[in-house]
């Protein structure tokens, strides 16, 4: 067993050999979450006897663009959809939105000193867009934005990233202000970059990539968020991720975690060509699963951090 620190988060590494023992029962260290990293198909049902969900490490948020927004909101329960237009009408009244096809590097700096002070605000937020500032200006990959302003003030921003060999569009990375977020300015900016992917020819939109454990560097109200935009959480390597692969977490602790922590594990964990998506909500309180439903998840199932009985609904 090996300990890492992940953002904050202690994490035992353990191989197929640490299961008889479970050495992190008796370890005078803290951690948080015990993790295999690709577990052999011979131990997945000893994994899940011992309380740990087998999953994809990352998660892709993926969604069909279809011919035009009206027939993509079309797939929305009409609370989503209300929320969408009453975005789009604040922000048509009161901001200017300017659609960079190449994103000049003043704009781009602006954006990123607000991205990065929303980061800070994050508990464990790291600001992995300034790593992407020349890739957005000089390629070789095609990137454009939708920014938003109040008077000169940027307010808001998206980076598009370009992808023709997966006849998609990624938006990579997002920030707006505290004012305009309760505004819900990123839903409007994603739609409109949405529109844009659509006069340019694409099928696909995705809502980036993200580890799938909600609670950490991400929170669990985000995954609603994202349902209600109308995407599709799928493993990262079932669309074009070469190097997505599946894990196994027992979460043990909350202490780093922010409660709900929520992980969508595989269905069917002993079947490994059923690639179905359970939601489990790992907290110590009484919650509401339902507020975390999703149309493509087979169930949703509550427990307890460490414990593996679960409660499904």
């Amino acid at each position: 067993m090996k300990m890492i620190d992940e953002h904050g988060l202690s994490v035992a590494l353990i191989e197929a050999t640490d299961l008889t023992a479970e050495p992190w029962l008796s370890s005078d260290q803290h951690i948080d979450v015990v993790r295999m990293l690709k577990p052999p198909a011979d131990v997945w049902d000893d994994l899940i006897a011992r309380g740990f969900i087998r999953k994809p490490e990352m998660l892709t948020w993926l969604a069909r663009l279809e011919s035009d927004e009206e027939q993509f909101l079309a797939r929305l329960d009409n609370k989503s959809r209300q929320d969408i237009r009453r975005a789009q009408r604040r922000a048509a009244g009161s901001l200017r939105e300017v659609v960079q096809d190449q994103v000049d590097a003043e704009t781009l700096d602006r954006f990123l000193t607000l991205y990065e002070e929303r980061v800070a605000g994050m508990q464990f937020g790291v600001p992995y867009a300034r790593r992407h500032r020349e890739a957005v200006l000089h390629g070789p990959q095609k990137y454009f934005a939708h920014f938003a302003f109040d008077g000169d003030e940027i307010v808001g921003g998206c980076l598009v990233l370009e992808c023709p060999e997966e006849d998609a569009i990624r938006i990579r990375f997002s920030a707006v202000s505290e004012s305009w977020r309760k505004s819900s300015l990123a839903r409007t900016l994603y739609f409109s970059a949405m529109q844009t992917a659509r006069r340019k020819g694409y099928t696909w939109a995705t809502l980036g990539d993200e580890p799938n454990l909600y609670g950490h560097l991400t929170q669990a109200g985000l995954f609603s968020f994202k349902v209600n935009m109308g995407f599709t959480a799928v493993p990262s390597q079932d669309f074009a991720d070469p190097t997505g692969c599946d894990e196994a977490d027992l979460v043990l602790s909350l202490t780093a975690l922010n409660d709900p922590c929520l992980i969508l594990g595989y269905a069917h964990s002993s079947d490994a060509t059923d690639r179905a998506l359970d939601g489990i909500l790992i907290t110590e309180s009484a919650i509401d699963s339902n507020k975390f439903s999703a149309p493509f998840l087979a169930a949703m199932e509550t427990r307890p951090p460490g414990d593996p009985r679960g409660t499904r609904n």
